[in-house]
């Protein structure tokens, strides 16, 4: 058997970049002006989401230079807290974590290439089309998805770029810039619940940063490439993000972009123009591409994993020829369609970002509780500030989640019955299994 082919630093890099980089970025100001006026709040807004992306990317990677096996949080609440809690989080990437994410990003794509059809297509159409193409070159040779993933996720970084310079030269609103300056909500929007609310907007477009922890046995040097990955790509999104909000909140009124879910493009018409716009939005649309293209490389990993692991799950682990998950690429893809048809826009971001929150947190709580139970672990990478990091993470999170569930509790109840339907297939199957054990004992 030949060596599997691994993916460089530069490959780890982009997929981080391209699974943080998308739906969010472009959409979830719109929802965030609803609750919040003040501009200097949705900044620290952006700001606070970056730093609790990175107090999480330095508890992953510790994680994974110290547990360098593909799976993410798969693995690491497997070796903290056993296989029950491991199975809920692989559960959860099974059947949202990766899914949900692409339907958003593809629904997304359908909203800003709309803007450049002649003609009305049904955006489900565009939506699903997408899917069913990143799907087929992902089940191409893995080198053809590699370079693809490299390339797309170059463009995005010299897309957003560009858009944060023009919108800075062009943007001269003295209005604009007056009411960035403004001290009228300040400290009662910080307090609010609207705030909390939203940093689940925020922390869902900041999700991403821990993508190469689902594949660390597919990436040279795991031990030094993935936490490099985690690390710079976290930190190179959070200076973009943060300058790309102030650039649309500079160019463009509230009014004209809250509740609108292509406010890229609502910005752009400010900036350039409508055919100015109209590239834009094009733009943006083809660069959505490279979030669902990174995902549909990055989520059949973590799901042929854990069914490596179970055998009710086995069917999935197959893997080609070529050395690709097939049975869980198309599976994922499947998921994927689904949700996009059945479900709208926001509630896939709150109902995912409440489950990712969730097991993100278990993750820090299993780094500290790592810290104490393998001892004898080499950790060539350390949290710094430890344990101020993680428990501040940790904190965080668990504040953000209880505003969601007082403000927005059908979502993450739905959230929780995802969960809660795992853990009822896992003890389905683990007394099955032990029925047949004591039936072959006898």
């Amino acid at each position: 058997m030949g060596t599997k082919t691994k993916f460089n630093f530069a490959t780890a890099f982009s997929l981080v970049v391209a699974n943080m980089v998308g739906v969010g970025i472009f959409t979830s100001l719109g929802f965030q002006l609803f609750g919040l006026s003040d501009y200097r709040v949705i900044l620290i807004l952006w700001i606070l989401g970056g730093l609790m992306a990175i107090m999480g990317s330095f508890c992953y990677a510790e994680l994974s230079a110290a547990f360098p096996r593909s799976g993410g949080e798969y693995n690491f609440l497997s070796e903290a807290f056993g296989r029950f809690i491991g199975f809920l989080s692989g559960w959860v990437s099974i059947t949202l974590g990766f899914s949900a994410p692409i339907a958003a990003a593809a629904h997304a794509f359908a909203k800003y290439f709309s803007h450049l059809m002649l003609f009305k297509i049904n955006p489900d159409v565009i939506s699903v089309s997408l899917i069913v193409i990143i799907t087929i070159v992902h089940l191409l040779k893995k080198n053809v998805g590699a370079s693809f993933q490299v390339f797309i996720t170059s463009g995005k970084i010299v897309l957003m770029a560009l858009f944060i310079i023009a919108g800075l030269y062009f943007s001269t609103s003295d209005t604009q810039i007056n009411y960035l300056v403004t001290n009228h909500n300040l400290s009662s929007e910080l307090f609010s619940s609207a705030f909390w609310v939203s940093l689940i907007y925020v922390t869902y477009a900041y999700s991403g940063w821990n993508a190469t922890a689902y594949m660390i046995e597919e990436i040279e040097s795991p031990e030094k490439n993935v936490p490099r990955s985690i690390l710079t790509g976290t930190v190179v999104v959070m200076f973009l993000y943060v300058l790309m909000n102030f650039v649309f909140l500079l160019s463009a009124p509230a009014d004209a972009m809250r509740g609108k879910e292509d406010v890229g493009f609502v910005v752009a018409d400010y900036i350039f123009s409508n055919k100015g716009a109209i590239i834009i939005g094009g733009l943006i649309s083809f660069f959505l591409v490279s979030t669902i293209s990174s995902m549909v490389l990055v989520g059949p990993r973590v799901i042929s994993r854990v069914a490596q692991d179970f055998q009710e799950l086995r069917y999935l682990s197959v893997y080609s020829k070529n050395d690709i998950p097939v049975r869980a690429i198309i599976i994922q893809s499947l998921i994927a369609i689904l949700i996009l048809l059945t479900t709208d826009f926001q509630f896939v971001i709150t109902c995912i970002g409440f489950v990712l929150t969730l097991f993100t947190t278990l993750t820090a709580v299993g780094l500290i509780w790592l810290r104490k139970k393998r001892v004898d672990v080499v950790r060539p990478v350390r949290v710094p500030l430890y344990p101020v990091l993680p428990i501040a993470y940790i904190i965080f999170n668990c504040w953000i989640m209880y505003y969601l569930l007082i403000n927005k509790s059908k979502e993450s109840m739905i959230g929780i019955s995802f969960v809660a339907f795992g853990a009822l297939f896992y003890m389905v199957f683990s007394k099955q299994k032990n029925n047949i054990a004591t039936e072959n004992e006898n």
